[in-house]
């Protein structure tokens, strides 16, 4: 009787969202260009959003903290970053030439960011990455990276390894995991994999590839396994093993990047890396990504040297909505990161005391712009282990399907994150956490 009041109620509230996957799957596989963007069991088919309101095909209105995946650190559909896309496309679509825009939006990076000595734009963070690993390897000389366990850092062969909670193997010498069928098995010879959070292990990883390691790459904040922040002084290690050791440091900030601080992860935690790249919040909905840097090692990006191209990097109408962003977020002193802090923190709080009421083996981890809920008996995760078994993922799952019902987004799953923009208000925090308690007790009827 409760699966056939459950099927009843997901046909009333979204019918024609199933619909439409069904009719969708007919030409694109699974429905969808993204298959992140699949929840089950109740399916979401955007019709149109304002501010940090969603609604979809259905008419239902949801408070979004899915936020395209983190990208909209402005809410949905500001007006200046819409003004902006809509000048540019009356004025210039596309150019296969240089644009003055383009050197105007480097230079507000610059300004933000601590490492960008120089700035190069791609059209996604997967690219990014891939050209900052490729840039890496031709500068050292050498051929390996090294990845942490969990850690996600696009789609491309080099970094798909390791990405899910599997049974992982020895710290010290992990299984190497494809994330998906049809990944070459030699690619994993140039792919060194460690435990996060644990130095020492990776300094012994580092010492015995020294001689063909190129780089390592680490989301400064791991955001793709839930939220599991660095412990202190980690990061500042992982730049100390990488002078010793001769590789580079790349920071993936495609998450971290103009959310937890105006420079991003770099300047929150005071660690510099020889590379960064970013995306998401750094276009607010926009697609648009950065590869920033040491101008000893970007300048090499030349004709004769290290080749990097691609016909839609820095396209007029990602970088006209990328200006726009950054001036938000950088009007009045930066005070978009205080309400960033202020309105994320306020909604940390208010969960927190609605867990300890209800009695929920929950835990909350990251920073007020970022944030994840772990199911979980453990005081704190520190890396991705932990959550092979010590993390309940069908509570989170059930948890989510009742937030949705009482109007609020956040991804199916567990190992996503939890985002504030700078839409959100306090009326809004009050309204989630109202959800999330009724969501809470929920779990144990």
């Amino acid at each position: 009787m409760a699966v056939e009041t459950q099927i009843n109620n997901t046909l009333m509230r979204h019918g024609k969202s199933l619909e439409y996957l069904a009719s969708a799957r007919n030409l694109i596989p699974s429905g969808v260009s993204s298959l992140m963007r699949v929840m089950t069991p109740y399916p979401i088919v955007a019709s149109h959003a304002s501010g940090s309101r969603l609604w979809d095909i259905d008419g239902n209105c949801y408070i979004d903290y899915l936020l395209g995946f983190g990208a909209l650190i402005n809410g949905h559909s500001h007006p200046k970053i819409v003004e902006a896309v809509v000048r540019q496309a009356e004025k210039l679509l596309l150019a296969g030439t240089p644009l003055e825009l383009e050197y105007e939006v480097a230079k507000k990076i610059a300004k933000m960011v601590p490492n960008a000595e120089r700035v190069l734009f791609t059209t996604s963070g997967t690219e990014a990455t891939m050209e900052a690993i490729r840039i890496a390897r031709a500068v050292t000389g050498k051929t390996k990276i090294l990845k942490f366990e969990g850690a996600y850092h696009g789609h491309h062969d080099y970094v798909l390894w390791n990405v899910d909670s599997y049974s992982p193997g020895l710290e010290i010498n992990p299984y190497h995991l494809p994330g998906y069928p049809g990944i070459p098995s030699v690619v994993s010879r140039t792919v060194l994999i460690a435990p996060w959070n644990q130095p020492d292990i990776v300094r012994r990883i580092v010492r015995r590839n020294r001689s063909s390691l190129a780089a390592i790459i680490a989301e400064p904040i791991m955001a793709n396994c839930g939220v599991i922040m660095p412990k202190e002084g980690f990061l500042k290690e992982l730049r100390e093993i990488a002078d010793e050791y001769e590789a580079l440091l790349i920071f993936d900030e495609v998450l971290t990047g103009f959310r937890i601080a105006p420079g991003g992860a770099q300047e929150y935690f005071g660690v510099k890396p020889h590379l960064a790249t970013f995306g998401k919040a750094l276009g607010g909905g926009v697609p648009i990504a950065a590869i920033t840097g040491d101008a000893e090692i970007l300048d090499n990006v030349a004709p004769g040297r290290i080749g990097f191209g691609g016909t839609y990097n820095a396209h007029p109408l990602a970088l006209a909505g990328a200006a726009a962003n950054l001036d938000l977020l950088m009007r009045n002193e930066y005070e978009a990161f205080r309400k960033l802090y202020e309105v994320g923190e306020r909604l940390i709080r208010g969960l927190r005391d609605v867990i300890e009421d209800s009695r929920v083996s929950a835990i909350i981890q990251g920073l007020g712009p970022m944030f994840q809920v772990f199911f979980t008996e453990l005081p704190e995760i520190t890396n991705s282990r932990q959550t092979v078994e010590g993390v309940d993922k069908q509570a989170f799952t059930r948890w989510q399907n009742n937030l949705l019902r009482n109007g609020v987004l956040i991804h199916s799953s567990w190992f996503e994150r939890i985002t504030i923009s700078t839409q959100h208000t306090l009326e809004d925090v009050d309204k989630t956490v109202e959800a999330a308690q009724i969501s809470f007790k929920a779990l144990g009827s």
